[in-house]
């Protein structure tokens, strides 16, 4: 079932920072509060879309939800450019992060399979994972983070602070 991205509301930030809480949908909060944190230096055009419990897909049996991430960034980058930033918020004590990029890659999935057009417009494709109980990741997820772009042609990055530059 297809998301429908311009049917939401969608909220739009200039600041220099803030934070991503899930609070099902996420929500916008203050930098100190957010499970990640976007650092916004340039303060550009940042659209923030809250997607898990904003929108309900099915998977092909029409009856089982599809699993989805949390939020997607849209960072403006003139002219007709722009970055994509899935974003999956986890607050549990294991670093066990199997389920959270499930999550990020079925939401990939079904944007692409819905929206072919746009791919060509995105000039940086990144999944943020954050973890609120380990937001400094101890060990190399490199194999895991090539592996994720090789599936689904995003970059996949863990870390609490999401960079946008």
């Amino acid at each position: 079932m297809k998301i429908d991205l311009f049917s939401t509301t969608c909220f739009e930030h200039k600041t220099n920072s803030f934070g991503i809480e899930d609070n099902q949908p996420a929500v916008a909060v203050e930098f100190e509060e957010g499970t990640a944190k976007v650092d916004n230096a340039d303060r550009l055009s940042i659209y923030f879309v809250p997607i898990d419990k904003n929108f309900f897909c099915y998977k092909a049996n029409g009856k089982d939800e599809e699993s989805l991430c949390d939020a997607l960034l849209i960072c403006v980058r003139p002219p007709g450019k722009y970055d994509f930033y899935f974003v999956e918020l986890k607050s549990i004590q294991k670093s066990n992060a199997s389920k959270g990029l499930e999550q990020l890659k079925s939401t990939i999935g079904i944007f692409k399979t819905d929206y072919p057009a746009l791919l060509s417009c995105i000039s940086k494709k990144t999944a943020f994972y954050s973890n609120k109980k380990h937001p400094f990741f101890q060990y190399s997820h490199s194999e895991e983070c090539e592996r994720f772009r090789h599936e689904t042609g995003f970059r996949l990055v863990y870390c609490a602070t999401i960079p946008i530059k």
